[in-house]
């Protein structure tokens, strides 16, 4: 057969030899395969611009007679699909991708207004823009009415330019637990209604314009249940360390989660004013951010409580404050940081976070031969082999040129790690590995869960390309790599550089001693944040649990 055939057709096929009864008991069984297996293949559809030309797509007719057990809706498109968007009604996400706002302008923000209020279970809805749409007035007042069920609302790129709209939008929020504006702009209005957001846990403020610092602080402080908070300012506007420092400790007192950038703080230190104000954080996240001793100490406080870092994107990052880190935080269960020597993990406390189920971080070695060598990477070994839980260990790192790293070899030993049962994924950097027969079969023995492995295996070429061949007969997934043009040439990290202090270090004194810049300047343009690309790709799947951040065409973080 060129295609496979679908259960009617092999009714049809099988009729003539089959008696009276015969079919019956087919045709009880077609049913019954039916609502069994419709649930789970149209739970999820994401309707792209050539859905009616594609053959692994379902028909119109199908996809209307199977419209009710739709859940989860991404449209790329909505030209062709209104007979079925009609029979939609219990969707619980709705996902639109930007690109349809360009190219459908006269008719999509009443087709979306109507198929939101048919959908009363919806749940979360995504919007991505093109830089110059937005959601009409009517269509969020549409979600604010029809959607009593609405928990989670994102967009990015939109230009609420009328009062009216914003004003839509606020009484939207005032129902969410989540909620997510990137690069978007807005007609400024204040936020004054005392609790305004009262089931707001969630909320992200990146790169907002015509937005003013003091809203978006009166707009955090009306979130009084607030437990995550993800807060970039443009590049043309100064934090406001003071105010954030002030009032919103006060008014979000289950604020757990902090993530920002750099953008717009004056001074280093101003992070460990952010840092002392709160209390209890389990997650931090600083993207190109400066991270002194004095800023590292102010995290320091946080790590009896600490269940994620990642500090991979942040300069001045050392390899001791990795180490104390891991001895410092026993309910860490992701960690992610630029480099970590393994000299300071042979001199350090053993490591404390064992429930790592994520680590992120390029080992270095101080030496390349001897005796020192050879302890560094046991030693290394040993203590990851104590991380059971471990379900994804990324060692690569972000400079291409950077020093050797650790060599998975069993005379080193790797059987250190034979312990690591849950490893699911890895990823390794390029450096001279010399991974053979026998690292292939302890991997297979004693990595079970092992799904993907990514890497250079070996410095031989060919040899690398056994050992991929190996590793996907396991069944593990191998990503195809480009051969490099020549062979490297490995060098060791000097442990001396990790404690060099810089200029501005070595200025440990009172940050009150600088001129402070004022945190309210909210005028001109953003000159430095370019939006998202605007792909027409959904990045990360949207699950009907996943409680997290999806990435959607125009709204990539």
């Amino acid at each position: 057969m060129d295609s496979p055939l679908l259960l009617p057709e092999i009714l049809l096929y099988i009729t003539p030899y089959l008696s009276h009864q015969d079919i019956v008991v087919c045709l009880r069984v077609c049913h019954q395969w039916n609502e069994s297996f419709a649930p789970f293949i149209f739970h999820t559809i994401t309707a792209k611009e050539d859905w009616s030309t594609t053959t692994n797509f379902p028909s119109l007719p199908s996809l209307i007679k199977n419209a009710s057990w739709v859940r989860s809706l991404s449209l790329l498109t909505t030209i062709g699909l209104a007979p079925f968007l009609e029979q939609c009604t219990s969707l619980k996400t709705l996902v639109v991708h930007g690109d349809i706002f360009s190219k459908q302008q006269d008719t999509i923000w009443d087709e979306l207004a109507s198929l939101v209020r048919h959908n009363p279970l919806i749940e979360r809805i995504y919007l991505g823009f093109n830089r110059q749409n937005s959601p009409s007035t009517s269509f969020l007042r549409t979600v604010s009415e029809a959607c009593p069920r609405l928990c989670r609302y994102e967009s990015s790129q939109g230009k609420y330019e009328d009062q009216e709209q914003v004003e839509a939008l606020m009484k939207v929020l005032r129902r969410l637990k989540c909620a997510s504006t990137r690069y978007e702009t807005f007609a400024d209005i204040p936020v004054d209604t005392a609790g305004a957001f009262p089931h707001m846990q969630e909320l992200t403020i990146k790169d907002a314009k015509g937005l003013s610092i003091q809203s978006q602080v009166d707009l955090v402080c009306q979130c009084p249940n607030l437990k995550s908070l993800k807060w970039t300012v443009c590049r043309d506007m100064f934090f406001p360390i003071q105010q954030f420092c002030d009032r919103i400790p006060a008014a979000c007192p289950s604020l757990r989660k902090l993530q920002m950038d750099g953008c717009g703080i004056p001074y280093p230190w101003d992070l460990s004013r952010i840092l002392n104000s709160l209390n209890q954080l389990e997650l931090v996240a600083f993207c190109g951010t400066t991270i002194f001793t004095k800023t590292f100490r102010s995290m320091e406080r946080h790590f009896q409580t600490m269940r994620s870092l990642d500090l991979a994107d942040c300069f001045t990052v050392k390899s001791w404050m990795a180490q104390e880190i891991l001895e410092g935080c026993p309910h860490l269960e992701v960690l992610k940081v630029p480099y970590l020597l393994m000299s300071d993990v042979e001199v350090g406390k053993p490591w404390v976070a064992l429930r790592l189920k994520q680590l992120c971080v390029h080992f270095r070695t101080t030496m390349l031969w001897g005796a020192k060598y050879h302890d560094e990477h046991h030693v290394t070994f040993k203590a990851l082999g104590r991380l059971a839980e471990l379900e994804s260990l990324d060692m690569s790192s972000f400079d291409p040129k950077s020093p050797a790293g650790l060599h998975f070899q069993l005379n080193l030993g790797l059987a250190g790690m034979g312990m690591m049962r849950k490893l699911a994924f890895v990823k390794m950097d390029d450096t001279e590995h010399i991974i053979g027969s026998e690292e292939l079969a302890w991997i297979k023995e004693h990595w079970p869960r092992l799904t993907k492995m990514e890497g250079i295996f070996h410095y031989d070429w060919s040899l690398h390309e056994v050992a991929t061949r190996v590793l996907r007969e396991f069944g593990v997934e191998v990503p195809n790599q480009v051969q490099p043009e020549g062979p490297r040439s490995p060098w060791a990290f000097d442990p001396r550089q990790d404690r060099d202090e810089t200029d501005y270090e070595g200025i440990d004194g009172d940050e009150d001693d600088y001129e402070y810049f004022s945190s309210d300047n909210d005028d001109g343009e953003d000159i430095g944040i370019e939006p998202a690309l605007e792909t027409s790709e959904v990045i990360s799947a949207v699950d009907d649990d996943d409680e997290g951040d999806i990435e959607v065409g125009g709204m990539a973080e």
